[in-house]
């Protein structure tokens, strides 16, 4: 799977894992201070809430004193607080955004409708009735979880959604465990304030009455603790929960897992031993506080280890705050210095006609026409699309990572399709305004093909005496492959002369070669032959720049990228002789263009087919990366501006 979109899986499962307990212990505090009989006892209990959040210093900097109004608007509604709950389920929302072809439709549907039900309650509405609220907010995400357990496939992204909420979950619990009340193990507890506090804290988890279930009426610190940390059947222990990861963990790493994937492991397991060998009088032996916290930081670094491990990032930066910051992925050049990041936002907008002499039957449609969600850099950010007749459809990615929509009609006489859609880029520039190298990482592709296959000619990509000769005189210099890479480019430049009409789809690289002449499918294939006999994998690629008036081609080749000489498929265009930056729009890639030809398909009868085709590609904006479109949420930075109106 994808880095990104596993990352993203990751940050659902956090997320309304934390929107849940938030929600849980918000509305269970706010019984508690309806109960008090001090009128000061609410504002020590909502200080102590907020300071075990870590919220403490934000809220300050929002309100100037702590009160019951003030603390329900901080933790709901305030949009300035990152962890109210309108902004973990916006930040869930904005992930299952990016991953929506990996979701089901009612698990998309389902989070989409619970934001936009809350995005605009007010103050006056929370007042009213907080504790509705608190309720329809719990209900939408048990809902929510309900819905991902019955509707999602038991794949990867599965496993990463409950590897995320399990982690979210160990440590939700083992702050609430963190409480005054329970430092001590006293036997029993007999003041009222103390019982409502330990009751407060089983029904922040979720988990008075099955407690009751276990010990009876009997309460004490003692059994709580013991309960809640290591009840090994109770879903929402410590004990429980990290036993979860760790056996997810297994099951991602997979037999042939690397050391890293052992050093996340190893982490896990020691965590597990620790909780399955401890008991609870040894806790209370060490400090409550002493052995909780040190949970907390080891869980920290658990974290930090997965996020390196599997999303590529540097860590995550998890503390004792549910607030979390996290390192932008590191891209092949991440450590270059001065360089200067540039994005565009691109609207295309293609239409096909096709048109057969008499009615056809059975009539079958592929479209490889739009890019998927996520590639690289490069992300959708909305697409609609519009077809007469109407047709049969499903989508589908192919082995290369490819986008595939297909299209069914019983009997036509022509169809007609419109696609509009926006794609937002980004490219990096150096000090000298120059492209600096950059591209794809093979972890940042869904393609499953192996790099050896892009190495192997095609009926397409084929050969000749002259270009034999052209790629052994290439390989005699013994010139590093980021400058053979280069040298081809130009060649195929210099060689080649753009004129349509000369060539045809089914034109082999040797005989476009020989003509000297086509259009940039014949170019992209003499640069594939050139680079494959050269010994460098190189692939495919079919998109989108701004005025050619029809789709484009180029050629991506796997390089040595950066000072750690990671390999990037890096993308040249052999049309306009340059490396690729923000005005160019992948859509496919493949060996040659059979694999990624835009439209293909099969129909019943003997009538000819006619197609026509209009491509408009306009650039909305481009400039500098901050002065843009922010970037998606991945780990907690709020997203899109306008992203409602998109999905609405």
């Amino acid at each position: 799977m994808l880095s990104r979109t596993a990352e993203m899986f990751f940050w659902i499962g956090r997320y309304m894992e934390r929107a849940e307990y938030t929600a849980r212990l918000t509305d269970v505090h706010y019984d508690l201070h309806l109960e008090s009989a001090e009128a000061e006892e609410p504002v020590v209990d909502w200080k102590r809430y907020l300071d075990g959040r870590g919220d403490t210093s934000s809220y300050r900097s929002l309100y100037d004193e702590i009160s019951t109004e003030h603390v329900l608007d901080f933790l709901i509604l305030n949009r300035k607080n990152k962890n109210s709950l309108v902004n973990l389920i916006q930040m869930a929302r904005e992930n299952a955004r990016g991953i929506q072809e990996q979701l089901s439709i009612e698990a998309w549907h389902h989070l989409n409708s619970f934001y936009l039900s809350l995005r605009d309650r007010t103050l006056e509405e929370l007042k009213e009735n907080p504790h509705q609220l608190l309720s329809e907010i719990k209900m939408g995400c048990y809902t929510l979880a309900g819905v991902f357990r019955s509707t999602l496939l038991r794949g990867e992204g599965w496993a990463f959604y409950r590897l995320g909420k399990n982690i979210e979950r160990t440590r939700h619990t083992a702050i609430l465990l963190v409480h005054p009340v329970l430092l001590s193990p006293d036997p029993d507890i007999r003041a009222l304030p103390e019982y409502q506090q330990c009751i407060a804290i089983l029904k922040s988890a979720s988990a008075h009455q099955v407690y009751r279930k276990v010990y009876g009426g009997h309460l004490s610190p003692k059994t709580i603790v013991q309960f809640l940390l290591f009840y090994d059947r109770f879903p929402r222990s410590v004990r429980f929960s990290i036993n979860l990861v760790q056996e997810l963990l297994t099951g991602l790493s997979g037999p042939a897992r690397s050391p890293r994937r052992r050093e996340a492991e190893r982490l896990s397991g020691q965590l597990v031993s620790d909780l399955k060998y401890s008991s609870v009088e040894e806790v209370f032996q060490i400090g409550l506080t002493t052995f909780t916290t040190e949970v907390l930081e080891r869980l920290d670094l658990l974290s930090h280890r997965i996020a390196n491990v599997f999303f590529g990032s540097s860590g995550i930066a998890d503390q004792p705050t549910p607030i979390v910051q996290r390192k932008r992925r590191r891209h092949p050049e991440a450590e270059m210095p001065q360089r200067r990041a540039i994005k565009a936002v691109l609207s295309v907008r293609h239409q096909f006609v096709y048109s057969y002499a008499s009615l056809v039957s059975q009539v079958q449609t592929l479209m490889r026409l739009a890019p998927p969600q996520r590639y690289g850099r490069q992300r959708r950010l909305d697409i609609r699309w519009q077809m007469e007749p109407s047709a049969d459809y499903r989508h589908f990615t192919d082995a290369f990572g490819n986008l595939v929509w297909q299209l069914d009609h019983a009997n036509i006489k022509g169809m007609t399709c419109t696609i509009e859609m926006r794609v937002e880029t980004q490219s990096f520039y150096g000090e000298d305004q120059s492209l600096i190298y950059q591209g794809i990482s093979e972890q940042e592709s869904d393609c499953t093909v192996d790099p050896v296959e892009f190495k192997r000619l095609t009926g397409l990509v084929d050969h000749s005496e002259t270009i034999d000769q052209w790629a052994s005189h290439l390989k005699e210099r013994g010139i590093p492959s980021v400058e053979m890479a280069e040298t081809i480019l130009h060649q195929v430049g210099s060689h080649m002369q753009y004129e349509s009409g000369q060539t045809h789809v089914g034109t082999r690289a040797s005989e476009a070669f020989n003509l000297a002449k086509g259009v940039c499918q014949d170019y992209a294939h003499i640069m594939l032959s050139l680079c494959r006999l050269a010994d460098l994998s190189a692939r495919y690629v079919s998109g989108y720049l701004p005025g050619e008036g029809q789709m484009h081609a180029w050629v991506e080749v796997l390089l040595p990228v950066g000072p750690e000489q990671i390999p990037t498929w890096v993308a040249y265009d052999p049309t306009h002789i340059r490396r690729c930056d923000e005005r160019y729009i992948t859509v496919g890639i493949g060996r040659d263009y059979q694999d990624v030809a835009p439209t293909s398909g099969f129909y019943s009868g003997e009538a000819a087919s006619k197609l026509e085709s209009q491509v408009s590609v306009t650039v909305e904006s481009q400039g500098p990366a901050e002065q843009l479109l922010p970037p998606p949420v991945i780990g907690g930075k709020i997203a899109s501006v306008g992203a409602e109106a998109q999905q609405q």
